[in-house]
């Protein structure tokens, strides 16, 4: 199957960035990381007009510009230091792990899979989530992460190899659920990042004031396996170490009608996504349009 050249050129691109930031301490590599976002923001403004847009609808209380860009440039420069971070995980070990993200709650993720039909985490693209895969694989639980395919199939590899370096597992949305039953029969732990736009299947919740669509099928699985669900967040602290706080499982009354269940779950999860963007709004992934979906009558977001 050809390609265009645009992906070759990219994936040449990411390979030599990749290299040079690995060769580069990961200290002053986040500073450089920083700066590569910030130049993304400002001049070469990468999907900058649909982050503005975004912020706009969350924060309406900025209302002057300088302030919307303002945070919208600390995003940038924080999503540019997460991508020198993934460059280093093929250097990671587990002692260099611990200098560098704090786990917290893992007795319930312990007592989740003593039951023995695996556990969902639920998280979102915020603060440096990718450091989720490498956190539990390196802390010795079998993990397979639920992600998308990029466009790229050469950056896609790329970013596989990387998140599977250190033994966490790929399960492609666009695969069956076979694959992720599988995962959860096998007392595996299932990492979903739920937060992206659901499409016309999905369930309508409210998110930073408006309504979002939201991916039910995590919450279907786990009513149908009676897999528990537990929520954690990667945060980038001040120092840019990363804690993640694993929180007990969701309790709903799973015997009640299947889409209230789904709904009350969906709505639990998004609170806590909420909450924890208001506390370190620069942290989410913003670039993404996540009211591109409008419920029935309503205009489409471009």
């Amino acid at each position: 199957m050809k390609h265009p050249i645009r992906y070759r050129l990219e994936y040449g691109l990411a390979l030599i960035v990749s290299g040079l930031m690995r060769s580069i301490p990961l200290r002053p590599g986040r500073w450089c990381g920083a700066a590569l976002g910030q130049v993304a923001f400002s001049i070469f403004r990468l999907r900058r007009r649909v982050t503005l847009e975004n912020l706009r609808t969350a924060f309406p209380e900025l209302t002057g510009r300088r302030e919307l860009v303002r945070l919208g440039a600390r995003c940038y420069r924080h999503l540019g230091k997460n991508v020198v971070e993934i460059c280093h995980f093929p250097r990671l070990n587990r002692e260099r792990l611990a200098r560098v993200v704090d786990i917290r709650g893992l007795e319930h993720l312990h007592e989740a899979l003593a039951a023995g039909h695996g556990a969902i985490l639920l998280s979102g693209h915020f603060g440096g989530w990718d450091w989720i895969g490498p956190a539990f694989a390196l802390n010795g639980f079998a993990i397979d992460l639920f992600a998308r395919s990029q466009k790229n199939p050469f950056f896609d590899d790329l970013l596989v190899r990387h998140r599977t370096w250190l033994g966490a597992n790929i399960i492609l949305t666009s695969g069956t659920p076979r694959a992720i039953l599988r995962s959860l029969r096998q007392n595996r732990l299932l990492a979903i990042l739920a937060d992206q736009d659901g499409g016309r299947k999905g369930i309508f919740i409210p998110f930073m004031g408006r309504p979002a669509s939201t991916a039910p099928g995590v919450a279907r699985i786990a009513i149908h396996t009676g897999a528990p669900i537990l929520l954690g967040f990667m945060v980038r602290l001040p120092n840019d170490r990363h804690r993640l706080v694993i929180e007990p499982p969701i309790e709903v009354d799973r015997g009640g009608d299947t889409e209230e269940v789904l709904r009350q779950i969906l709505e639990i999860y998004t609170r806590r996504l909420e909450e924890q963007i208001r506390a370190h709004p620069h942290q989410w992934f913003w670039p993404h349009r996540r009211w591109k979906t409008r419920p029935a009558g309503e205009r489409r977001d471009r």
